[in-house]
């Protein structure tokens, strides 16, 4: 559930399927509806910001060695939210499983806080294995839950 991330200011339409492994690398979304009109402009800005996260952390961490994503096991939205503000927003979550990381001295964990530092705030990530996600470079202070959550 959002509210765990401290994004907690909506109520989904319906609930997306139960994903209750930790054994995959997760994406948790929550994208302003202000800054996509509709879901494939959501998507796009979603994974634009991933994209450029990811590069940075690479170039960061990994020696510009690029990460392989891996295959989509669960995949929810973008579905759209109704904010308690009265706004509107796209909730996406989508689980992976793990590629190995050809980061030299560097653990998943902190792979994924160096490449939060580079997202905005609409957006956590949780390593595989981890029930700390991270967003904007700081561990989340409640476990990361998504789509089993609701």
């Amino acid at each position: 559930m959002l509210l765990a991330l401290g994004l907690g200011r909506h109520a989904p339409a319906e609930a997306p399927p139960a994903a209750t492994d930790l054994g995959y690398d997760q994406v948790i979304a929550q994208i302003p509806a202000e800054e996509a009109p509709i879901a494939p402009v959501a998507l796009a800005h979603l994974n634009i910001a991933l994209h450029q996260a990811k590069k940075q952390a690479v170039g960061q961490l990994c020696e510009g060695h690029w990460l392989a994503d891996g295959e989509i096991v669960e995949e929810f939205g973008p579905s759209p939210v109704a904010l308690a503000d009265g706004g509107r927003a796209w909730i996406y979550e989508v689980s992976r499983t793990p590629r190995p990381l050809d980061c030299p001295r560097t653990s998943r964990a902190d792979f994924f806080q160096a490449m939060s530092r580079y997202l905005p705030a609409w957006i956590s990530i949780r390593p595989a294995g981890q029930t700390t996600a991270y967003a904007q470079g700081e561990a989340l202070s409640q476990p990361h839950h998504g789509m089993a959550s609701r």
